[in-house]
């Protein structure tokens, strides 16, 4: 079942989040941006690229893929509030959950959670995201979003989220704002940290503009 856009705010029109997976060498990830490369709108290399992006102990990874809510179910939806619920295709074998409401995004992976996380201003999500692994094993997931507000001049903020499961849902890390230095070496090492011993309960971590 498909939604019509139309039925939604504009940035759920404007997001294109078709699941694919691959994985990206350690110095071409390390000498692009998140915009180049992880998050927003790079230039996709061929499906079956399986060079992988690791650390010097071979402990870390990334799977990069994008998301097109076109073409991901449509689990709820409400026409008043303009809110609705999309399962997409799996990256790195992850189920991607997408809610829309009131002009603004929260993204899951693995399994959904009971908190709709997002930036306070109304945003889109960048259609790129990435996964990262430890030791082949998914374990988070960051994303970007794009403030779209008026008086947004150009923001955007790194999303970084655990991976949950039915037992065990998922919960935001930390938010780092797009003008932060290094945002997306500093996503990837605050996820890399949290590896295997993420405290949901905690408040997510906020760097630069990024609420």
């Amino acid at each position: 079942m498909r939604l019509p856009l139309s039925a939604l705010a504009l940035p759920l029109a404007a997001t294109s989040l078709v699941a694919c997976g691959e994985t990206v060498p350690a110095d071409e990830a390390r000498e692009s941006s998140v915009e180049d490369v992880a998050i927003d709108e790079p230039e996709v290399p061929p499906v079956g690229d399986t060079a992988s992006e690791e650390t010097p102990d071979e402990r870390f990874s990334s799977v990069y893929g994008t998301v097109d809510l076109d073409q991901c179910e449509v689990l709820s939806q409400q026409e008043e509030g303009e809110s609705a619920t999309f399962r997409c295709d799996p990256v790195a074998d992850v189920p991607i959950f997408v809610q829309a409401g009131d002009g603004r995004f929260d993204l899951d992976a693995g399994a959904e959670n009971e908190q709709f996380q997002t930036i306070s201003a109304f945003n889109e999500i960048a259609p790129r995201l990435e996964i990262r692994m430890d030791e082949g094993e998914p374990f988070a997931v960051i994303f970007r979003y794009r403030d779209v507000s008026l008086q947004s001049n150009n923001r955007s903020v790194l999303a970084v989220e655990s991976i949950g499961s039915s037992d065990s849902p998922g919960c935001r890390i930390a938010q780092i704002g797009g003008g932060a230095g290094a945002a997306n070496q500093r996503a990837r090492e605050i996820a890399d940290a949290s590896a295997g011993e993420v405290d949901c309960s905690q408040e997510p971590q906020f760097i630069g503009d990024a609420r």
